[in-house]
């Protein structure tokens, strides 16, 4: 009778996501948050931010109405307003407004999702809105899995 041979499985490292930090919803006084309250599209997308007189560049990967991801190194502090300027494709639009920090995704090095900022439109220039909202119903919508 022959003994079966066990073999022990090689120890995993543990493999740690992307930090994330979020605006507290307790210091903000509004209503209770709710998730993706507008439906989020896949796009890539040039943006210019502006604040406190410096100015730099981003990529947007994700957006809706509501809001964008932008994909940056040059992370700003969750609650920090940014001057927004969308260079929407395949116009000549341009978006511009004011939005708030709401969250941040910082960078690492085993995750293969990019650091950036979750972006809330505070305030946009007449015509802003109309003109994402025209430029997303061209797009099919992201699917995401609320917990």
């Amino acid at each position: 009778m022959s003994a079966a041979k066990q073999v022990e499985a090689p120890e995993r490292e543990e493999r740690q996501e992307a930090t994330i930090t979020r605006l507290d919803p307790r210091t903000v006084p509004t209503t209770p948050p709710k998730r993706r309250a507008s439906p989020r599209y896949g796009v890539e997308i040039d943006v210019s931010l502006g604040s406190d007189h410096n100015f730099y560049a981003g990529f947007i990967e994700n957006m809706s109405s509501g809001g964008v991801f932008v994909a940056t190194h040059m992370i700003k502090p969750v609650g920090e307003t940014l001057e927004l300027s969308i260079h929407l494709p395949d116009t000549d639009t341009v978006a511009r407004g004011i939005g708030e920090v709401r969250w941040i995704r910082e960078y690492s090095e085993q995750s293969n999702v990019p650091p950036g900022m979750g972006v809330r439109f505070v305030h946009l220039e007449p015509g802003s809105l109309e003109a994402i909202e025209v430029f997303l119903e061209r797009r099919e919508p992201l699917f995401f899995d609320d917990e």
